[in-house]
């Protein structure tokens, strides 16, 4: 009988899915400078992994993506060389880690029992051991504590570098009125604001505020979130928070955005009909996706989008123009905008004649970036 990897952790696979998509984008574009891609997996387990090899691990899945970015740069005669660290302190976990890390011979693995949070130094002096190296953290931990500012600093800091972080929201959620937890280390100085807040702003206002915290220590010119769903549950269950200081890598997240959030309905879908079929021991003639349910993500989107587009109006009547390239950018770090919203907002408002693209060339059919294009809005109404 074939072992369902995912089955009732779906969350997880999404996750991996997150991770691989954005690396097998990320690496061979990185490797056509770069002397050397080093991956970090700073809390790597595994943690109930059901996989004979560990194929349905964050590391597993990541040094797959890896090689085959690496046998891609070397069909265009480019030869990076490729290091891994994975680090777990379970000693359970670790043997299984390790066992997996000396069985790799085509890439650099390196598998240690650290103290995620005692070995920070030690991690920062791996990443900085060669010149011109450039270090992808992946910090995923099971509760906050391990993720918050303070201890992460030294990794965030790093330049060049990117980190994917897992935001627990549903964990912060649940014990923010704590007082004697303190949630400034993750949160900052905000605390007491989130904690009078409820629902879906909370949520959403702790995520905006841990980004924040994550772009200021790291300066990161760029911070994306993604958020997950529960598999059985209307509700996130966690936000990946990426950084980085290239707005190629912001086009790469967001296509990752792009393709992982078609794939998350559909693996709910069939989680939700397997938990419909359980409860009634009846198979249900319809499709998953016909009788599939969410609502979540469709407020979040719909609200981003609404957000996005007000703030946009407001900078563009501000200002005697603006570069269409960092219209882009920020616009491109709200979840779940696309570009094609953006160039929407565009095209009605240059229809309706309060905007006026600056640069244009007579093939041009809209503004593009690295183009030198300007937005000038000509109107302070509708």
């Amino acid at each position: 009988m074939k072992v369902q990897l995912y089955e009732g952790r779906e969350q997880t696979e999404v996750k991996h899915k997150i991770l691989e998509r954005y690396l097998s984008a990320f690496a061979p574009i990185v490797g056509t400078w770069a002397d050397e891609i080093t991956y970090i997996d700073c809390l790597a387990g595994p943690w109930e992994a059901r996989g004979e090899h560990l194929e349905d691990t964050s590391f597993s899945r990541a040094i797959n993506v890896l090689r085959e970015a690496k046998a891609t740069l070397q069909s265009r005669g480019k030869h990076p060389s490729f290091r891994c660290l994975l680090i777990e302190e379970d000693l359970e976990s670790f043997t299984q880690l390790n066992t997996f890390a000396s069985a790799i011979t085509d890439i650099d693995v390196i598998a240690k029992q650290w103290d995620f949070s005692v070995h920070i130094n030690d991690i920062v002096s791996f990443a900085r051991q060669r010149k011109k190296s450039f270090p992808f953290f992946f910090i995923d931990p099971k509760g906050w504590e391990l993720i918050a500012i303070d201890l992460i600093k030294p990794i965030l800091k790093l330049e060049p570098g990117e980190v994917l972080i897992n935001l627990m929201t549903s964990w912060v959620k649940r014990f923010l009125s704590d007082e004697s937890k303190n949630f400034e280390r993750l949160l900052g100085p905000e605390v007491g604001r989130l904690r009078q807040l409820s629902g879906d702003e909370q949520e959403e206002e702790l995520v905006r505020c841990y980004a924040n915290s994550v772009k200021k220590a790291g300066g990161f010119a760029y911070v994306c979130t993604l958020p997950v769903l529960k598999a059985d549950a209307d509700m996130f269950h966690f936000w990946m928070v990426y950084g980085t200081r290239h707005p190629k890598g912001v086009e790469v997240f967001k296509s990752t955005e792009k393709a992982v959030i078609p794939f998350m309905h559909e693996i709910r879908a069939k989680a939700q009909e397997r938990k419909r079929f359980l409860q009634s021991g009846q198979y249900n003639l319809l499709e998953p996706e016909a009788t599939y349910i969410e609502r979540r993500l469709t407020r979040l989107q719909e609200k981003n989008n609404t957000t996005a587009r007000a703030g946009l109006r407001q900078l563009l009547q501000e200002s005697e123009s603006v570069l269409f390239d960092d219209v882009w950018a920020t616009t491109m770090q709200f979840s779940l905008v696309a570009e094609a919203d953006l160039k929407e907002w565009i095209k009605e408002w240059v229809t309706g004649g309060n905007l006026e693209i600056l640069g244009l060339g007579s093939t041009d059919r809209g503004p593009r970036r690295e183009a030198g294009h300007k937005l000038k809005w000509l109107k302070n109404d509708f």
